[in-house]
């Protein structure tokens, strides 16, 4: 197994997103043959996921990115089902055993607002506790999350900034690649 990395994106609409259309665009430009994106609305638009397929990608790489819109303080549907259904097939195998796991979110929100007493309660760690156990159980290595907002661009004016969220995504894969 090569340093290969799987970029896994969940978006029920894609080409009606802003965030994540771009963030896969901006990879899609900087990446190199050891990244593969998987669009999973795209591949599995009726939900009946290719559990043997998945399996055989999973096995050859290294690290795996879930690309995703925060909604509903959680992931979206096929995310879930995707997860459900190849991770529980690998879990009984032990293939995830030493695998990185990154989570890129986009919010409409701010990261601010993800704290008790503000407007969403909770903060985006709390929120993804599942799949942080999961990685837990599975013995993969959890390198947390990368968030990108909605509010952050508006700020910004600037469609630059999604490069520099891509950019954070690579920097987080690579520095652990290395080691």
């Amino acid at each position: 197994m090569e340093n290969k990395v799987l970029f896994l994106v969940a978006h029920p609409n894609i080409e009606e997103s802003t965030l994540n259309r771009i963030i896969v665009q901006n990879l899609s430009k900087k990446c190199h043959e050891n990244i593969f994106i998987r669009n999973l609305y795209n591949l599995y638009p009726d939900f009946k996921v290719n559990i043997e397929e998945e399996v055989k990608i999973i096995f050859n790489v290294k690290f795996i990115v879930f690309q995703f819109p925060f909604y509903w303080y959680s992931y979206p549907s096929l995310l879930k089902e995707w997860k459900d259904k190849v991770f529980t097939n690998l879990y009984e195998k032990k293939t995830l055993s030493g695998k990185h796991l990154l989570v890129s979110i986009t919010t409409g929100a701010d990261k601010k607002s993800f704290h008790a007493g503000e407007k969403n309660n909770f903060t985006i760690d709390e929120f993804l506790r599942p799949i942080q156990q999961t990685a837990f159980v599975c013995n993969m290595i959890y390198h947390g999350y990368v968030h990108f907002s909605m509010n952050m661009l508006k700020e910004m004016n600037n469609f630059c900034v999604l490069e520099r969220h891509t950019d954070e995504i690579l920097s987080r894969i690579n520095f652990f690649l290395k080691k």
